[in-house]
């Protein structure tokens, strides 16, 4: 499992699964998590090269536990 963290800074996002298309090109995620912060939490089952929306979006590839 892969797991990214996108944070968002300075804005609120109305649709996490607009913005997940936007950055990973549209691939299913396995699982999502997101709510009221701004950040959410994205598991694919192969690894993803998530696109550079610029400095007010921060992906994380996350350490699987």
């Amino acid at each position: 499992m892969y797991r990214y963290k996108v944070t968002v800074i300075g804005m609120l996002v109305n649709d996490w699964q607009d913005l997940r298309n936007a950055i990973f090109g549209g691939s299913p995620a396995v699982f999502e998590q997101y709510g009221a912060t701004p950040s959410a939490e994205f598991h694919f089952a192969t690894p993803q090269t998530p696109a550079d929306l610029g400095p007010l979006v921060k992906v994380e590839l996350l350490p699987n536990d």
